[in-house]
């Protein structure tokens, strides 16, 4: 039976098709376990310091809300808004005429009394006289020396008056009680000021040293404690605006408990501020340097993966196959991080290119026979 020429040739084109497409899939087709290219580094075994990064704000260790002890009217500021000042520097005048018309009566008050102590005195003495010569009685004398004591007291009373009346009148001069920065005036002059009012004249913030606050994990409460006991800790800050210059500091309290709902302890440092590159309120990072770490293992930071399970890494074996190693870190920054348990020194950690690594995987080492054959035949890197 002939079969039709249009069939025939739609048979082999048929036939043809087929072919090619085994032929593509079978070029497209990979080995299994073909080798993966990938970049390794050594567990190193060094000295390396303990830091604890953190993030934290700047805040004065003093702050102060200035307010008048005694009533009067503002008459003068000797400040603007902001403006920085020094211990003892005059802030704020209040009128002392009345403290001054009241220390004038005190003083003369005081004059009076001592002319009658000194009477007092006089006709004592003669009194004595007169009772040596039995003329005058005992119950006379006795009435003088009463009333000599009482006027003693009085101007004692009067003394004490005037003292408190001078300091009344001085605390009509507010003056600053530490150097810092001051600032918006709350209360302008002409306004009459109540002492011990609610709303104090202006805040000042001393601006150096500084404080800043901070909080670090719960887990490392006690190595904290244990090393800041022996020795105050330090600090670098630094700023995250205008110069970034890290700014020494020395860690100055621990708080007294620990936040339940974050697992965190707060901290408080202290830095000396001269140029006042920190400002209250300011945001900061730092690195709180516990202990030098002997003999630490150190692995860089790129080569830490993170599954359901915490953190691990591929370690490259003899026959050049990959395991998969649960690790406990210690310390961990952009560039290293210490290893407490799962490596060991000198063992080989993937760097890059663990996306494409499983358990068991075949890995191409740099510099390998393998890579330096695929550069000849393409030129390229594999």
């Amino acid at each position: 039976m002939e079969i039709p020429p249009p069939r025939i040739t739609f048979f082999f084109l048929s036939l043809l098709l087929a072919s090619c497409s085994g032929n593509t899939e079978t070029g497209k087709k990979k080995p299994e376990n073909q080798p993966v290219p990938v970049k390794t580094a050594p567990v190193e075994q060094k000295n390396v310091p303990w830091i604890i990064h953190a993030m934290g704000n700047a805040e004065s260790c003093l702050t102060v809300a200035i307010k008048a002890q005694v009533d009067g009217a503002l008459v003068k500021a000797h400040i603007t808004d902001g403006q920085e000042v020094r211990q003892d520097e005059p802030l704020f005048d209040l009128d002392d005429q009345r403290y001054r018309h009241r220390l004038n009566q005190l003083r003369a008050t005081l004059d009076k009394d001592l002319a009658q102590l000194e009477l007092a005195r006089s006709r004592e003495r003669r009194q004595t006289v007169l009772n040596k010569e039995k003329i005058a009685s005992e119950e006379n004398l006795a009435a003088m020396v009463a009333n000599r004591r009482t006027l003693e007291a009085t101007v004692t009373a009067d003394r004490a008056a005037i003292a408190e009346g001078e300091w009344q009148q001085g605390l009509t001069r507010i003056t600053a009680p530490l150097s810092g920065r001051a600032g918006r005036i709350l209360i302008q002059p002409g306004n009459l000021i109540k002492a011990n009012d609610t709303n104090p004249l202006v805040v000042i913030h001393q601006m150096d040293p500084i404080c800043i606050t901070f909080t670090v994990a719960e887990r490392h409460f006690t190595d904290v404690r244990q090393y800041h006991a022996q020795n105050p800790l330090t600090l670098q800050i630094i700023p995250h605006q205008g110069n970034r210059t890290p700014l020494p500091a020395t860690l100055h309290s621990l708080d007294n408990t620990i936040d339940r709902k974050t697992a965190t302890i707060r901290l408080k440092a202290q830095a000396d501020n001269p140029e006042h590159r920190l400002w209250p309120g300011m945001f900061v990072t730092l690195a709180l340097k516990l202990i030098d770490r002997p003999q630490a293992l150190v692995i860089p930071t790129p080569a830490i993966q993170t599954g359901p399970d915490g953190p691990f890494v591929y370690v490259v074996k003899n026959d050049k196959t990959v395991d998969l190693r649960p690790i406990t870190l210690t310390q961990e920054d952009q560039n290293e991080s210490i290893v407490e348990k799962g490596l060991a020194a000198g063992e080989t950690v993937v760097t890059v290119g663990q996306w494409r690594l499983k358990p068991g995987a075949v890995v191409e080492l740099p510099g390998s026979k393998d890579t330096t054959d695929a550069k000849k035949e393409t030129g390229k890197t594999p």
